[in-house]
């Protein structure tokens, strides 16, 4: 969303006092893509990944990616007591019976990632809590701002990151310590090397995994050569 259709977004919208970390997430209602009635604080116990998409995005690099990586996460998870929650901001549109069909498409399991929607003033209430701005431009397109949220098992905001730019597993290591499970040796491996990435001028955003093998490997290729060499000149 560009500067000038946040603006009008932002003025146009009745205000909501936005939620801050510590804040509990109000009891809205909600529904999920099983046509089940719910709300957030019902998922108390477990830790929670949200973020805002609608089925209708025909951007991939907006709606879809979020998806994607939400995906990732879903095989990631493990035994975490963490849960995805996906709210569409195109209620009228996406049904519980749309949301299902949009889930299955990303193999979303429903015993760990929720797709919700629920009435517009809900959604709406909803979405400028967690400071979300939204923008009808013509008829199934709208412009909103992108977010991914890590709640707390207590229903309470931890942590907003702005944008689409996080990584899964930047986004479940936050998540698991507002859960209170120790991240995995790979991800603080991962959250290590983007510091130090990040450190010497490389780009923000946490390194993938892919990424984080190509290092290992540079790594123990170049501990190798410098034990081979220490070996030859002590003959």
């Amino acid at each position: 969303m560009n500067a000038l259709t946040l603006a009008i977004a932002l003025a146009v919208a009745v205000y909501v006092p936005a939620l801050q970390p510590g804040d509990t997430v109000p009891a809205i209602p909600l529904v999920d893509q099983s046509g089940h009635a719910f709300s957030i604080a019902q998922l108390r116990g477990d830790a929670v990944v949200l973020s805002f998409i609608y089925t209708r995005c025909a951007d991939p690099q907006m709606c879809p990616l979020v998806s994607s990586k939400f995906e990732r996460m879903q095989h990631m998870l493990g035994a975490a007591p963490v849960r995805l929650l996906e709210i569409t901001l195109d209620p009228q549109f996406d049904t519980p019976r749309v949301l299902r069909a949009y889930g299955r498409a990303y193999g979303a399991q429903p015993n760990r990632w929720t797709l919700a929607t629920g009435a517009p003033a809900s959604i709406d209430e909803l979405a400028a809590r967690m400071g979300i701005a939204t923008q009808w431009t013509r008829p199934g397109t709208l412009v909103h701002t992108e977010a991914a949220i890590v709640l707390d098992r207590q229903g309470r905001l931890v942590q907003t990151i702005d944008g689409n730019a996080w990584t899964p597993e930047q986004l479940l290591t936050v998540a698991r310590e507002a859960a209170g499970a120790e991240p995995s040796p790979l991800a603080r491996v991962m959250l290590w090397l983007t510091a130090a990435v990040e450190s010497c001028g490389g780009s923000r955003g946490a390194v993938n995994a892919w990424e984080v093998l190509a290092i290992l490997l540079l790594l123990s290729g170049g501990i190798s050569a410098l034990l081979f060499r220490a070996v030859r000149s002590t003959r």
